[in-house]
């Protein structure tokens, strides 16, 4: 018992520890660019705001800035207009801004670790096999090390609201629905009750989420005609829980109509290419995922020894962990071969990136903690040295190159304390020191509505337009 319980603080020490260097290095990321037009909005985001069911887009046939992102623009705009003021009572301006961010995002990431945890054990919170499944997760979570290929929680806190935000909550939306159909629990009111809101929600969270709800929809189908072994869709169709229609239907009828406004999206039209073209793109796009980085392969490496492992000596747990590997492998494959239909940016320039491929890092996140799991809990006592030993070195591997990002926002923040302390309207900041924004800005009248938000935060006393000095 006293082992037992020495094993749980040693494991509680650790996530702890690694979650508090997360919010550092959260904490110490620069802002970048597209929050101020969602936080102060410019036009093109203030219509979105007024017609956030895209009524005015169909009337008008007008093409729109977003016009399927109306929560994500919302929950940005909401959470950055109260959050730093309300910490400003016990910190700066400034550092409120960065505090703010780094909460936000050390609770996205906190709960999609216990979310995995949840799913792949199947265990109340803080059980011995919960934690410990979260132990095995939380350094696949790279804030900077392999993010680019593995990243989940982008250093962008606009685009963390845009693409991290909405799958967590895709994920807390079909937990239920999963030991509805894994483990037979039935649905309760209280979930009916929770699950609603983001039925509305989250189809209107941007371009990903819409068809990941099609596709796992989709696919939870494919799975009950597979296990029925029967022909006949209508006895198929009998067999699937009431529960789930109440659900499922409303939610993929209206993602079907945020793929459909999607189409009359005015971002980037005029950088389009033909589709033929973004299809070409996508093997450059596959093997840069592959080759960039050590991380990514080797957590491919690992689950598919760990399958053949669980394959060869049928250990228990073989059935489900390989069934979900066969629908994980069409979903990513169908996943990827949509990407293309979703426009062309010139920031994602081959099609596949670390935030459009975040759908497949997490069912492959899932992959792994489920099949480690599998395996260390039945592989022999003299293999078992082994294999624990190279999972705890590819772990500490993730680890250690993630230790990255202490002092990355110095320069923005520096620039915030010039304009603070400045008399001047106009302020000078150096070269390649990006203030919400991506690159440099020579022109200091292109900053007014940067200004305004960096004044509305309480860091300047009035508006203060500035530039990079060339």
């Amino acid at each position: 018992m006293q082992k037992n319980r020495f094993f749980l603080v040693l494991i509680f020490i650790l996530l702890t520890s690694d979650f508090v260097f997360s919010f550092i290095q959260y904490y110490n990321t620069p802002l970048f660019g597209d929050i101020t037009v969602s936080v102060c909005p410019d036009e093109h985001v203030q219509k979105l705001l007024n017609d956030p069911l895209g009524i005015q887009v169909l009337k008008t046939g007008e093409k729109q800035f977003n016009p399927n992102r109306y929560f994500s623009h919302l929950l940005l705009k909401e959470y950055f207009r109260n959050v730093p003021l309300f910490l400003q009572k016990i910190t700066s301006p400034i550092s409120s801004v960065y505090l703010a961010s780094a909460f936000i995002k050390t609770i996205i990431q906190i709960l999609f670790i216990f979310t995995l945890a949840l799913f792949i054990s199947g265990e109340k919170f803080f059980s011995k096999k919960f934690l410990v499944n979260v132990l095995i997760i939380t350094p696949l979570f790279q804030v900077y090390g392999y993010w680019s290929r593995m990243g989940i929680i982008d250093k962008s806190i606009a685009y963390t609201f845009f693409y991290a935000l909405p799958l967590v909550l895709l994920m807390l939306f079909f937990y239920p629905v999963f030991n509805r159909i894994q483990k037979n629990r039935p649905l309760k009111a209280i979930h009916y009750i929770l699950l609603a809101p983001l039925i509305i929600v989250l189809p209107f969270t941007g371009p990903l989420t819409p068809p990941v709800i099609l596709l796992i929809s989709f696919f939870i189908f494919l799975d009950y005609r597979v296990r029925s072994k029967n022909k006949n869709i209508n006895i198929v169709m009998n067999t699937i829980p009431k529960s789930l229609y109440i659900l499922l239907i409303p939610i993929n009828l209206l993602s079907l109509y945020s793929l459909f406004l999607g189409l009359y999206d005015s971002s980037f039209a005029s950088e389009a290419i033909p589709l033929v073209k973004r299809f070409l793109l996508l093997p450059k796009g596959i093997l840069s995922q592959l080759s960039h980085s050590p991380g990514f392969p080797l957590m491919l490496l690992i689950i598919g020894i760990n399958i053949s492992l669980i394959k060869k000596n049928n250990y228990p747990g073989k059935e489900k962990l390989i069934r979900a590997s066969v629908w994980i492998a069409f979903f990513a494959l169908i996943y990827i071969l949509l990407l293309p239909f979703g426009g062309y940016r010139p920031y994602r320039p081959n099609i596949i990136r670390y935030d459009t491929f975040i759908p497949v890092n997490i069912a492959l996140f899932y992959l792994f903690g489920a099949s480690v799991n599998i395996v260390i809990n039945h592989i022999n006592k003299t293999k078992r040295k082994f294999y624990l030993s190279g999972i705890v070195i590819f772990l500490l591997l993730l680890s250690i190159v993630d230790m990255e990002g202490i002092g990355e926002n110095k320069c923005e923040r520096n620039a915030f304390e010039k304009m603070a302390n400045s008399k001047e309207n106009i302020i000078a900041v150096p070269k390649d020191c990006y203030v919400l924004d991506w690159h440099n800005v020579y022109d200091y009248n292109l900053t007014g509505n940067k200004a305004e938000l960096i004044h509305f935060w309480r860091i300047t006393n009035e508006k203060k337009l500035f530039y990079n000095q060339q």
